[in-house]
């Protein structure tokens, strides 16, 4: 059963952003792209979840004469990790929703080794509902995992970021009640636009600010200075595509083999991990009985 005592350390309360730097930000993004954030997060709801079973036991009988019972149960607690140079929305509430839809209770949005955020990244949180933020130094970062771990709760971690690599210690990883997930993951993309208006290239220089888009087809304005026009031959679009491709739904299937995520137009604010499962939230036990 869970252990419905858990909270995370007292101390981390005083690493809270003060309100007023998330109602700042609010106010500062474009109703726009609050539209864009309030998407992505409805998709990775219709995604995920939200889950109607938190908490099961499946027993079954073998025809070859033992039994078995597999339990599952949301985790005690979740962090999303992250650092600054993450400067995507979409890519954190990528890793953080998946938690919130499986019906962990206690969530922790962290931030290491931050500087000045990007309010983009604020509103996307405060949009999602995460009320927990804090911003740590990595000695802070890791005094939490390490109590974390010695608290014997279950609990899953996203990574997002070098610097929120800080944790991934030997210890830490022995942690054999804290599941860990990070992304394997180039920040380039490239963009097909079969004409000027393909894609709208203001909404994902807003998305992904943080990402070097080479745009390929029909010529058309550049919003910033990440992204660049590299021709029209779509033979060469699909040989730049690394991890990430954007493509009308017609051609997405030529992307499929090569791209870990294929996005089309539409969807221009919104990402989701293809490896970060449902299964991560939960602890999962396994017993092989011999029938009596």
């Amino acid at each position: 059963m869970k252990n419905s005592r858990f909270s995370f350390p007292d101390w981390i309360n005083e690493l809270v952003p003060d309100d007023d730097l998330f109602a700042m930000a609010y106010d500062d993004i474009a109703d726009h792209n609050r539209a864009l954030m309030k998407t992505s997060i409805a998709r990775l709801y219709d995604w995920y979840g939200p889950r109607k079973d938190i908490a099961g036991t499946v027993s079954r009988q073998w025809l070859s004469g033992f039994e078995s019972k597999t339990t599952f149960d949301a985790v005690d607690f979740a962090v999303v990790l992250f650092d600054g140079s993450l400067l995507s929305p979409a890519r954190l509430l990528s890793a953080l929703v998946p938690a919130l839809a499986g019906g962990v209770k206690n969530v922790l949005a962290a931030r290491v080794a931050g500087g000045p955020w990007r309010k983009a990244v604020l509103t996307g949180l405060e949009l999602a509902g995460q009320e927990f933020v804090v911003d740590v130094s990595e000695a802070q970062a890791r005094r939490l995992f390490n109590e974390l771990r010695d608290s014997g709760h279950t609990g899953a971690v996203t990574v997002l970021g070098p610097k929120a690599a800080v944790i991934k210690t030997s210890e830490l990883q022995s942690a054999s009640r804290i599941a860990f997930w990070r992304p394997r993951f180039t920040r380039a993309a490239a963009v097909w636009m079969d004409d000027a208006h393909t894609f709208d290239l203001e909404a994902l220089a807003f998305t992904h600010p943080d990402i070097v888009f080479s745009v390929f087809g029909a010529e058309t304005e550049l919003p910033a200075d990440n992204f660049s026009y590299e021709g029209d031959v779509f033979d060469d679009f699909l040989e730049a595509i690394i991890d990430v491709a954007y493509l009308p739904a017609i051609r997405m299937d030529l992307a499929l083999a090569k791209a870990k995520v294929v996005l089309g137009p539409g969807q221009e604010g919104c990402w989701v991990w293809p490896d970060l499962h449902p299964e991560l939230f939960q602890f999962h036990s396994t017993a092989w009985t011999i029938r009596g």
